[in-house]
């Protein structure tokens, strides 16, 4: 009877200390997200410059600013003398610079694309800094993980330290086995109290990633065990074709230089400059009009308009080889991802469905064994060790699995949850 209850104690203190509990307040990783859109300064930072680059479209297609003078010709008595001028000789003129047609509408284009990359840049540096927020939350779980599980291990290898003291005294354990677990035990509080200090920093790291203040606390994090995953990897492709930054800001380039080019072909074609004089200003009524008009004249075309089209024709094809070989990076990369990505999800099916389930089996004849006498110390604390590692492992593999991702997500341009279903 004695035995009986033993074992049936020491069992429930396993499964008791073997439950996952979450203490404290959770932690949203979507609302982290969310606030990091908001007041993350890179981010800030990205969308002003995505603004500015907005703000100079309009200039782009506007005229250059007119030149208004004043003239005073045939002057007596001095050059500051103008009352010595005649009425006729006071003259204020209007001048115009009229760039050849086609030219403005080209100029607002290559502005118009120039904003789309740094759109582009601004969203890369979003996701840029999303996935450090996702990598940092990723890694405060797994410091409350490693945390609890190790708490865990240590209330059980009390309880059993315990059951090993009653065993000492009556002569059926070695003093050699009860100072291993006290050492264990005491090995496993400094690497608690450790862990519990390695929080603090990762704490700020995600309080500085959103501007917060760096001491301040954070609640408790949370993974969903199950999260889906579509390795449909054309799906991926055509994703990141669609949507990443970087790619896109290739693609955006080629355009910009191929308006570029085409500005380039103008030059050859002459600009237009007119300029309006009114005689007699001061003689109180309306005097004759002067008008001039005057065209730029290409005439070294072969030495600077030649070349400025090979200029951009060059350019434009520079993009073109910058594009392929950004986009064959983009496809390895989110291939590489995706495969590591399906990889971890395998891990953590097979030590979700199979090891663990095993080793708690093994975990608990190894609990009745040592009740009943018959068992070992050292293969009992053993079987808990490994446990505890296993379940270790099976986090570390479902934090690999959601970093790979928020890698992919990196990679694709845009959140997989939302677009693979």
């Amino acid at each position: 009877m004695v035995k009986r209850g033993l074992i049936l104690f020491l069992t429930a203190i396993f499964l008791l200390n073997s439950a996952v509990i979450y203490p404290g307040e959770a932690l949203s990783l979507d609302s982290l997200i969310k606030e990091a859109k908001e007041k993350n300064p890179e981010i800030l930072s990205a969308k002003k410059s995505w603004e500015s680059a907005l703000a100079k479209v309009p200039q782009a297609k506007s005229l250059e600013d007119p030149t208004i003078g004043l003239k005073f010709e045939k002057m007596k008595g001095g050059p500051l003398r103008f009352d010595k001028a005649m009425p006729e000789d006071r003259m204020l003129s209007f001048s115009q610079f009229f760039p050849f047609f086609g030219k403005l509408p080209l100029k607002e284009k290559i502005a118009v694309v120039e904003a789309q990359m740094i759109a582009a840049q601004y969203k890369d540096k979003e996701l840029e800094v999303i996935n450090a927020v996702k990598g940092a939350y990723y890694d405060l779980f797994m410091n409350h993980k490693e945390i609890e599980l190790n708490e865990q291990n240590l209330k059980f290898l009390e309880s059993i330290s315990k059951i090993a003291e009653a065993r000492y005294i009556v002569g059926k354990l070695q003093q050699e086995d009860l100072f291993k677990i006290n050492l264990e035990i005491a090995s496993l509080s400094n690497k608690v109290a450790n862990l519990r200090q390695e929080r603090s920093a990762k704490e700020t790291r995600i309080n500085t990633l959103l501007s917060r203040d760096p001491e301040g606390g954070l609640g408790v994090p949370e993974l969903d065990e199950g999260a889906p995953f579509d390795n449909d990897i054309g799906r991926l492709y055509k994703l990141t074709l669609q949507n990443q930054p970087e790619l896109l800001v290739f693609s955006y380039a080629i355009e910009k230089n191929k308006y570029a080019k085409s500005l380039a072909q103008k030059s050859y074609f002459p600009d237009l400059f007119g300029e309006l004089v009114m005689r007699g200003i001061t003689s109180g009524s309306i005097g004759p009009w002067d008008l001039m008009l005057a065209f730029t004249v290409p005439i070294w075309f072969w030495t600077k308009q030649r070349y400025q089209v090979k200029e951009a024709i060059a350019d434009l094809e520079g993009a073109e080889a910058a594009y392929t070989a950004m986009k064959n990076r983009a496809f390895s990369g989110t291939k590489d991802i995706a495969v590591k990505t399906e990889i971890a999800r395998g891990k953590i099916e097979l030590y979700r469905k199979s090891m663990i389930p095993l080793l708690e089996g093994s975990i608990n004849s190894s609990v009745a064994a040592f009740s009943s006498g018959k068992g070992e110390l050292m293969t009992l604390l053993d079987s808990e060790r490994m446990l505890i590692e296993t379940r270790m492992d099976y986090y570390r593999f479902l934090v690999e699995y959601n970093m790979g991702l928020a890698d992919l997500e990196r990679t694709v341009g845009s959140e997989l949850t939302e677009t693979l279903k």
